[in-house]
């Protein structure tokens, strides 16, 4: 597998797959400002930032830009199959978080406390833990409903 470099800091990025120049449009509420990187769940018919609450039948993909407060639509890059993702952790960590599904802590970040977690809200697979200290990151791949048995 050959993973794509991508120097430009966002919170998560895609490395393989789908490229990341292959964006959804959707709606998103009026007055609330949403960062390049940050993971999206829909509720009701709008998309949102992702919570530690949000779960494999509501995250749907990553922002793909910035928007402000006057913004009613967000390009996004959807979750699909294939692709492996480089995240922001919780914690600084080499040794902990392998081959575990986690939640997020909020939607730009991963919370890697050393417990799997067997629940709907347990929607990242790390594959490897990369970086170093203070510059920890994970690669690997969000889990959607189509991908799980939870």
């Amino acid at each position: 597998m050959k993973l794509k470099l991508n120097l430009k800091y966002m919170a998560m990025r895609l490395v393989s797959g789908w490229p990341e120049s292959y964006t959804f449009e959707g709606t998103v509420t009026a007055g609330v400002a949403i960062a390049e990187g940050s993971v999206l769940a829909i509720n009701g018919n709008v998309l949102e930032r992702a919570t530690a609450t949000s779960n494999i039948h509501t995250i749907v993909g990553v922002a793909a830009e910035t928007i402000t407060t006057a913004a009613t639509l967000i390009k996004y890059i959807p979750f699909v199959q294939g692709q492996i993702w480089d995240v922001d952790c919780t914690n600084d960590t080499a040794t902990t978080m392998r081959y575990e599904s986690m939640i997020l802590t909020d939607s730009v970040t991963i919370d890697n406390t050393n417990t799997d977690v067997t629940g709907p809200t347990g929607i990242f697979f790390c594959l490897a833990v990369v970086g170093t200290a203070a510059t920890r990151r994970l690669l690997g791949e969000f889990t959607r409903l189509q991908s799980t048995s939870t």
